[in-house]
């Protein structure tokens, strides 16, 4: 019934921390991850029938490579739009949505043979990613408070032959 429904959170604030990678025809299979923060905003609200959560935030993506004394890793900032569906089991809710992110900048690192060199990525080099988000949150009682971990499949190329991939974690508060 709808009385049984847990009630939406209002508006919302966000911090985390993801462990990001990338696969794809472009990187090798030795690909790890790398470990981004990331912040946003976040506000509950009916569409018709369908409860959801929305929000904003900067967040980051990025791979590692170590081969043969070498390392490289890239890291990109993106501004990313969501939209989830919670679900109630228990006390906790899973959440199935969608996420878009403009590529905002970032970094280029390759160290080898004792030298490091930096490059900044430049404002076309990756563009627009999007996927899927798929997501297990808990409310701690009745404070506002919450956290989360949310597994982000990316289902674009933001450039030929890279996916970015990886599982955010959070903390939120609802007021």
């Amino acid at each position: 019934a709808q009385e049984d429904m847990p009630e939406l959170p209002g508006w919302g604030v966000y911090v985390g921390y993801g462990l990001m990678s990338a696969s794809g025809d472009s990187l090798p299979d030795d690909v790890t991850t790398v470990g981004l923060p990331g912040f946003g905003v976040s506000k509950g609200l009916m569409v018709g029938p369908l409860p959801m959560q929305a929000g904003i935030g900067l967040h980051g993506r990025g791979y590692k490579i170590e081969s043969e004394g070498a390392t490289g890793e890239m890291t990109a900032n993106y501004l990313d739009v969501w939209a989830n569906v919670p679900y109630p089991v228990g006390p906790a809710f899973l959440a199935l949505g969608i996420n878009v992110g403009t590529f905002l900048g970032g970094k280029e690192k390759v160290e080898a043979a004792g030298l490091s060199l930096t490059t900044d990525l430049e404002d076309d080099e990756l563009g627009l990613d999007f996927g899927l988000n798929v997501g297990l949150g808990m409310p701690i009682g009745d404070t506002g408070a919450q956290v989360g971990v949310l597994y982000l499949l990316g289902l674009a190329e933001p450039t030929d032959g890279l996916t970015f991939n990886g599982i955010f974690f959070n903390a939120g508060y609802s007021f």
